[in-house]
């Protein structure tokens, strides 16, 4: 979209194609001053260079300029080398015609290479010609990579060449290449060769790509200028006077001058975008996941608030195609597992289908400049006319954005990540007055900021989103930012918008301005906000009417900023003007199709370059008295409301269930005939078929779980909400033309799972009454793909906990044995499926809650990446938490069910209510494939030594999967104790678990929770203290009583974000180098006397460790506790001997004929591929009968008998604060299952397990 030969201010200005009242002004003449600070060898003061000098004077100072000037001597032999080369060249081969060459663009130079008509040679060396005169006018290359040249001579790969094959491509400083420094403009980096490529590179390579510079950056990247101490400024190839913009700047020159076709930056606020933007070319941010960031060095390791990406700058939008294209290949995905696997979707980018657009002319944070706000006009005109729908868009709290979004989450840490940067350095200059501001104190910056609020509202709102965050601070703006995004794309989707044009800052700024106006990347750093996919097009060139224009120039706020933009823009006809184009997150195929749709509409346009009396004791002391009986009062009327509004929710779950039982009973009186006992004991995709073919009614399999789920729920207390407007989803089903893949599936739903009309508690009394007004993402597409959510489950009071219980709807049982925990905090969903209440559930899952009731229950779970099912709409008790990763999952009798789910969830439907998410679809091939697999395997995690049943599982499953053909390997995680310690519970608790502690504000703490509590609660001091006197003997305890004081700061939870990303790329590593598909470890289990998982939450190793690592991973269960496994549990010690491991024992005890579980686990992203694991697991495991005899004297055969599991009687709590305990010499009922409900862990001569009896008083909400 750019002419062939950029104009630069050197050459051919005359010959530049441009609207007769567009001109370029002169370039001052070369060598009129040097890109380089003077050094005090070259008899430069350095006090007098501008941000003076981080480092005292002294030798330490004489040895980093000694640094700066070696290196400064490399990059000059580095350009000589080129230069040799390419004269070298040109000597061998004059007749090449290098401006031919130059002169083709990126898909037409990949065909020639490609197809042979083309040597590599002569493209590389015209490309390297080309770069060495450019940057010698611009001084954008910071390093020649000489292995270029041997990587060249092996280009011609044996078999079909890749998509970029022979293409030179260069690369930004930041990126790593191996064998380079990545200095980010520090003299601390200097000499700091990379060990080996970034994934990108690797990439790069493997597709035929030759990376042969690296290009010039500014100080600390967070700045759009271009300029460092070591390597000096770069200047805009089209005008030398000009910053060619950064923090990607060297990129953008060298690309905008023709000295490269292809380059690679990193955007963080806009960093490819206004490089391409100042200097006439076009770039692409994708969404931050979409290309892998590994090896990328980032300016603020572990911040999370705002976005960063890598992407490609070129000429043309084709250009970007072609590599984005390239790029989403499975060398990407293999190199990198925690990118998406999402190929490029070429329909969605060649489509020709008109689109709806929205678009906005000004942020009304920073007033567009005269040629922006044309820029947008202009091209608004040209899409209506051809024959796209421009809807306008209205952007509102950009200011909040700004300050509260960009600035204060990239300086959470009260700027010491910063700051700490700069530590040594000799020069601060790039980032200007930025960098002063930042280095005030806490208490500074407070009085500065209210002091300028007055008079510089703006300036006084940034120096006051500058201080030091606490963690649950910055924990709050994750959440808000997370609900701003959301918000945003309910306002896109209420205008049923496609794509959004909006302005894009230019013209570029004079050089030395982008340090004095950081407030003016608001255009930019909104996206990377947001986290949606934006690209940059030049449209326009200033015109002297621009010009004219910007003289009336006063800004929004008419302050120092506004008046210095004005300055920075003055003097810029004849350079390009860009818009930026804008697509929901993922959709960087129809970003660039939006792009290119704008970039021809433009050409076919236009051709262009581009407050003493408190002081009395008695005083005092009646205030003191008055206040403590206040205090007194309000505690008891506290309590007495709580204890009404739990008394209320009981009430309505009591007339909710009724309505349930008259329903189920009405349907049973009209159709007699109905068969119940066959519709339960179908399997879900038996099930299914049936409902589709229509030989079962919907009707009649709803209320069949209906009235099953009322009998399981008197028994063991799960259902806490009948779902009303199930009987209208019923009748809304049977009209579905196109019946979904879960068609007539009753569903239940966890209680912090949102559903329309229905209370989300989070089993706190403070959330009793916020009736919510709409489904959550998940069950509006259960909805579409014609399932019937039909009830709500219980949990634990506030989730973090795996036990079963709250003060509002008491303690939910396991329904194969009373005295156990169902487990948590899935724990209705598992009792309610396991007790054949429902057939598919779905849960949620941060630690292992639904791996543990599952576990615990004898069903399968999957907890799928963390982003691969929407979580919005989702309740949660901590918000903003980005160290442990939580998800939604399926909950189901077996692995079929969980694969039918996943199936029927990873639809359009779902990712187009949630355009957060990558729209990855089920992957059906990996699923049924029958390939032998190559599996890692682990008995113990060295944390928590395992239970006999626990260990015999593994054992037994990895013998059965050796017998069947696949390859079983060793596999032991990697610092599990640091895992647990450091990255989980440090992580999940940053905050000390402030915010944990102050949900239970308004409340009552549950007993089963209290010793969680009890510790959460303790001051950091306290827990440090404890910690040092239990060090010597309890090792384990003192090391969690530690973590639990949280990391104390921002910062600190940016180091523990960044500590996380280390190890999940060790783990991986370590995975690749065994070369594994899967993993087979242990799951927690068996299920847990009632009272003991509150006391061991440390327990989750086994669990929480693929949370912290964001993996896929499922359970299923494979065996029963033997009478021998009980016996061996006698003998269990543990790995420390401590209470913890004392406990354990207990929490298991009594468990002979209950289920056990192992733990399956795959790569991010590979769902599939985990559930095939499971699969496989499960077959195997229900293709065994030789069970245990001892598990067979234990219980009764499967033809009924019965034997009582123990004699102890069971205490019960009620809710009404009574207790009654069963006595011991009544006969407990047991729970009847159908055989065709008979989980895969229950074999032919397994144990049918007497349940004791669940007392109640009264109707059933008094259960306890």
């Amino acid at each position: 979209m750019c002419p062939a030969k950029p104009v630069r201010c050197l050459e051919a200005v005359n010959s530049l194609p441009s609207p007769s009242n567009a001109r370029l002004p002169a370039a001052p003449p070369r060598g009129s001053a040097s890109p380089f600070p003077a050094s005090p060898a070259a008899g430069g003061s350095p006090g007098s260079r501008r941000g003076g000098s981080a480092v005292p004077p002294g030798p330490r100072r004489k040895g980093l300029w000694e640094k700066v000037e070696a290196a400064r001597q490399r990059q000059e032999e580095g350009l000589d080398r080129m230069d040799k080369a390419v004269r070298s060249f040109r000597e061998q081969h004059p007749s090449v015609n290098m401006v031919s060459i130059l002169s083709l663009s990126l898909p037409e130079l990949s065909r020639k290479l490609r197809d042979g008509s083309l040597p590599p040679e002569h493209v590389f060396y015209a490309y390297l010609s080309k770069a060495l005169q450019i940057t010698r006018e611009t001084n954008c290359i910071t390093e020649y990579m000489q292995e270029s040249e041997t990587q060249l001579q092996q280009a011609r790969p044996p078999g079909k060449p890749g998509l970029l094959y022979g293409v030179p491509v260069s690369i930004k400083d930041s990126i790593n290449c191996q064998g380079h420094d990545s200095t980010l403009g520090f003299v601390k980096n200097i000499n700091q060769p990379m060990a080996e490529d970034s994934v990108l590179v690797q990439v790069l390579k493997r597709q035929g790509a030759i990376p042969f510079v690296k290009t010039n950056v500014p100080q600390s990247l967070i700045s759009f200028d271009c300029k460092n101490l070591i390597f000096g400024q770069t200047f805009n190839p089209l005008l030398y006077t000009r910053t060619p913009g950064g923090s990607s700047g060297g990129e953008g020159a060298l690309i905008g001058g023709g000295g490269s076709i292809l380059g690679f930056g990193t955007d963080v606020g806009g960093s490819l975008r206004f490089p391409a933007a100042f200097c006439g070319i076009c770039a692409l941010k994708p969404t931050g996941n979409r290309l892998s960031k590994k090896g990328v060095i980032s300016g603020i390791p572990g911040q999370k608030s705002v976005v960063a990406a890598v992407g490609p700058m070129a000429k043309d939008v084709e250009s970007l195609a072609l590599c984005m294209r390239a790029l989403l290949c499975e060398d990407m995905f293999s190199l990198d597992s925690t990118v998406p696997p999402l190929p490029f979707n070429e329909e969605v980018y060649s489509s020709t289908q008109p689109l709806r657009i929205g678009y906005y002319e000004t942020d009304f944070f920073t007033m567009p400049s005269p040629a922006m706000r044309r820029a947008v006009r202009e091209t608004k005109k040209l899409l209506e006319d051809a024959g796209h729908t421009l809807v306008p868009f209205e952007i509102t709290n950009v200011d909040h954005v700004t300050y509260n979004f960009c600035v204060r989450g990239m300086f959470a840490d009260g700027c010491t990540s910063f700051l700490k940067k700069f530590e040594g350095e000799l020069e601060r200059g790039s980032v200007g007055t930025f960098f002063w501001l930042a280095k005030l104190p806490n208490c500074l910056k407070t009085l500065v900021s209210w002091i300028a609020k007055p008079f510089v509202p703006r300036l006084s709102s940034i120096i006051g989103s500058m201080r030091t965050n606490t963690v649950d601070e910055l924990w709050g703006l994750h959440h808000e930012i997370e609900e701003s995004c959301h918000q945003f794309i309910a306002q896109w989707k209420k205008l049923n918008l496609d794509v959004m044009l909006c302005p894009m800052l230019g013209p570029a700024l004079s050089i030395g301005y982008p340090g004095k106006l950081s407030v003016a990347v608001s255009y930019t750093m909104l996206y990377n906000s947001l986290d949606f996919p934006a690209g940059v097009v030049p449209v326009t060139m200033v015109t002297d009417e621009d010009e004219k224009e910007l003289k009336g120039y006063q800004g929004y706020f008419r302050d120092w900023w506004d008046r210095t933009l004005a300055k920075a823009f003055h003097g810029s006809v004849g350079l390009p003007v860009a818009v930026q184009c804008v697509a929901l997150p993922w959709q960087e195929e129809l970003c660039l199709r939006f792009m290119k749709e704008v970039e021809t509409l433009t050409l076919k346009k236009n051709q262009f370059v581009l407050d003493p009396s408190w002081a009395d004791p008695r005083i005092l002391s009646a205030l003191l008295c008055g206040s403590a009986a206040a205090i007194v009062l309000l505690k008891r009327l506290g309590h007495r409301r709580i204890q009404q509004k739990m008394e209320e929710a009981r009430r309505a779950r009591d007339l909710a269930l009724e309505q349930m039982e008259k329903a189920a009973r009405r349907f049973k009186q009209e159709n007699p005939g109905t068969q119940t006992a066959h519709i339960l004991s179908l399997p879900m995709v038996e099930l299914a078929e049936k409902l589709k073919e229509g030989s079962l009614s919907p009707e009649s399999v709803l209320y069949s779980y209906m009235g099953k789920a009322l009998e399981v729920t008197q028994e063991v207390n799960c259902v806490i909400d009948f779902i009303h407007g199930c009987e209208d989803q019923l009748q809304k089903v049977k009209k579905q033309k196109e019946k979904g893949l879960l068609y007539g599936i009753p569903v239940s739903i966890k209680d912090h799972i949102n559903c329309k009309g229905h209370v989300s508690s989070g089993g706190l009394v403070k959330l009793l009454g916020q009736v919510k007004e709409e489904d959550s993402v998940i069950v509006q597409v259960l909805k579409s793909q014609g399932a019937i959510p039909f009830v709500k489950t219980n949990i634990p009071q506030t989730m973090i906990n795996y036990d079963c219980s709250n003060l509002i709807f008491g303690q939910t049982l396991n329904p194969l044995n009373h005295q156990k925990t169902p487990g948590g905090s899935s724990g209705g969903e598992g009792a309610l499926i396991a007790g054949g209440g429902s057939i598919l559930g779905i849960g949620s899952d941060v630690a292992g809650s639904i791996r543990l009731p599952s576990s615990f229950c004898g069903l399968c779970g999957l907890k799928p990446t963390g982003n691969r099912i929407s979580k919005l709409g989702v309740v949660s008790p901590i918000t903003g938490m980005y160290s442990v990763t939580g998800t939604l999952g399926p909950m189901a009798r077996d692995v079929d069910s969980l694969a039918l789910c996943m199936k029927a969830l990873l639809c359009d439907e779902m990712f187009r209510l949630d355009p957060t998410l990558p729209p990855i679809p089920f992957d059906d091939e990996v699923y049924t494939s029958s390939k032998p697999l190559r599996i890692g395997y682990y008995e113990g995690d060295g944390y928590f030594q395992p239970s006999p049943s626990m260990k015999r599982a593994i054992q037994e499953t990895r013998k059965l999967l050796q017998e069947a053909g696949h390859t079983l390997v060793p596999f032991a995680p990697p610092k599990i104790d640091y895992v647990v310690d450091e990255l989980f519970t440090r992580g999940i608790f940053s905050d000390g678990a402030a915010h944990l502690v102050d949900c239970f504000k308004g409340d009552i703490v549950d007993p089963n929770l209290k010793s969680q509590f009890n510790t959460y609660r303790l001051p950091a001091l306290v827990k440090r203290i404890l910690a040092i006197i239990l060090k010597p003997i309890y090792p384990r305890i003192a090391r969690d009583l530690n973590a639990l004081c949280g990391v104390g700061s921002a910062k600190n939870l940016w180091d523990q974000h960044a500590a996380v990303a280390v190890y999940r790329t060790e783990f991986i590593a370590k995975w690749r180098k065994q070369r594994l598909d899967v993993i087979l470890c242990p799951a927690l289990g068996p299920a847990f006397n009632h009272g003991y998982a509150g006391k061991l939450f440390a327990a989750t190793s086994y669990t929480n460790l693929y949370n912290v690592l964001n993996f896929p991973a499922g359970v299923v269960p494979v065996s029963t506790v033997t009478k021998a496994d009980e016996e061996e549990l006698k003998h269990y010690r543990g790995h420390y001997g401590d209470p913890w491991d004392k406990r354990l024992k207990e929490a298991v005890e009594g468990a002979v004929g209950l289920p056990v579980a192992v733990q399956c686990v795959a790569l991010p992203w590979q769902e599939e591929l985990c559930l095939r694991f499971m699969k496989e697991v499960e077959t195997l495991s229900r293709g065994r009968r030789n069970v245990d005899e001892e598990a067979g004297r234990e219980g009764a055969s499967h033809g009924g008998k019965r034997k009582a599991l123990t004699k102890q009687g069971l205490e019960m709590v009620f809710a009404n604060g009574k207790r009654g305990t069963r006595p011991r010499g009544n006969t407990a009922p047991v729970i009847y299952l159908p055989s065709a409900l008979e989980p895969p862990w229950l074999h032919r001569d397994a144990v049918v397990i007497q349940q004791p009896h669940m007392l109640t008083s009264g109707k059933m909400g008094a259960h306890c």
